[in-house]
């Protein structure tokens, strides 16, 4: 058995300014066979019109592109957007999926969840935007949301878990 050891820095802020506070979080693990997760690294997600589908990111989610991922080396076209220290990978491919038919509310089909600090800023830019979401039905501060190609995107109010 070997023991492995990862630094977590987490930030909080307080009344009074911000405090620093560092967490050493250790593991053990077999040293053979061991696979050792570190999390989600990207979601890829196809797109028909990748102009229309950046639209929707940078300009109503606000989400910024990954300049040094390699959308040339692949044979379609396809962009790179930061969610934090994740990506999501828009392709510019066909999606096999059907778009109509699909679940009114998004926590009942294919998604994936995100979260952030505050849920208000993004429930007003999809206000803004004219996009329809459906609130949690668990009463958590989350919504669900589809981008312009129906995939679903959960957002969920919650702290820092990293």
């Amino acid at each position: 058995m070997r023991r492995l050891k990862s630094r977590v820095n987490v930030v909080e802020q307080g009344n009074n300014g911000a405090t620093a506070h560092t967490t050493v979080i250790e593991k053990t693990a077999a040293s053979e066979g061991h696979i050792g997760f570190h999390g989600v690294h990207h979601v890829g997600l196809l797109c028909e019109n990748l102009e229309r589908s950046m639209a929707f990111y940078e300009k109503i989610l606000g989400l910024e592109v990954n300049h040094d991922r390699p959308d040339k080396k692949l044979p379609y076209r396809g962009a790179w957007l930061w969610i934090g220290p994740e990506m999501i990978h828009l392709m510019e491919l066909p999606n096999p999926d059907p778009k109509d038919g699909r679940p009114v509310h998004g926590g009942r089909d294919r998604h994936f969840c995100i979260g952030v600090e505050s849920i208000k800023p993004l429930v007003d830019r999809l206000n803004n935007a004219g996009v329809k979401y459906t609130e949690s039905m668990s009463g958590r501060p989350a919504v669900f949301f589809r981008d312009p190609d129906m995939n679903c995107l959960e957002i969920v109010e919650t702290k820092w878990w990293r």
